[in-house]
């Protein structure tokens, strides 16, 4: 296959997921590890995509926030494993925090399985989600963001500040080593380092296609909140392992 032929095929993937790994490339392309890398090298100096740990993504700015639908329509399976896997942290009776973000969602169907809940969202989607399945929810009122569906801005804050839970999942746009969890919008990074202050115990809910992006907001260091993942390489594990405490939902 041709250099160009290649490259075309890792700009199609990076339309279609956003970001892509060199082990998913390879059956793709037919080509070697070491040839892709030199491809992903051409591309990022071309400016057509940002080298990351394993693979690339898309080029987007710091403070860029990728559409809700985008989001959802990528990592399905994933998402439903970790999604399961902290909904079996929860225990009956509790208070919970739910956080807006695709991957949050994917625990909404098995919390039916716990009894006497009280979950406090910032989601709009997440809370009529609950209301479907019929689980006891809370809305504090804010400003409504149209890219992500969640609630932000002083009169949540002050709402939840006066709040106390038993757990708290929080979503993120990245997290890295040096740069910690963060997401491109300061107003959501606000709630997230709340939640997380309020809780008794914090997760962070991602799939492993987001270690080393970096977004512009850090709301908490890798040491602060453990991370609930899909299955990591030996290598990924070898990093973050240092930093936090990590579940993988396998």
């Amino acid at each position: 296959m041709l250099t160009e032929e290649r490259q075309q095929i890792i700009l199609e993937q990076l339309k279609i997921h956003n970001i892509v790994k060199l082990h998913d490339l390879i059956p793709l392309t037919g080509a070697s590890e070491s040839t892709l890398r030199r491809d992903l090298q051409d591309l990022e100096n071309c400016h057509k995509l940002l080298r990351i740990h394993g693979g690339a993504q898309n080029v987007i700015s710091l403070h860029e926030e990728p559409a809700l639908s985008q989001k959802a329509a990528v990592h399905i399976n994933e998402k439903k494993m970790i999604g399961q896997l902290a909904a079996n942290l929860v225990r009956n009776h509790e208070v919970i925090f739910l956080d807006s973000g695709t991957t949050i969602q994917f625990m909404i169907p098995y919390l039916i399985e716990h009894t006497d809940l009280l979950v406090i969202t910032n989601s709009v989607d997440n809370a009529s989600m609950l209301a479907d399945y019929n689980v006891n929810t809370f809305l504090p009122g804010g400003k409504l963001k149209s890219s992500t569906k969640a609630l932000v801005g002083a009169n949540i804050i002050q709402t939840l500040e006066n709040y106390h839970f038993d757990r708290a999942f929080i979503g993120t746009n990245g997290f890295s080593v040096d740069a910690g969890y963060t997401t491109p919008d300061p107003e959501e990074a606000a709630i997230k380092s709340l939640a997380i202050a309020q809780s008794n115990q914090s997760y962070i809910l991602s799939d492993n296609s987001k270690f080393s992006q970096v977004s512009f907001s850090r709301f908490a260091t890798l040491d602060e909140v453990p991370l609930i993942t899909n299955k990591l390489s030996e290598k990924e594990t070898s990093v973050l392992s240092k930093h936090t405490k990590i579940m993988e939902a396998i």
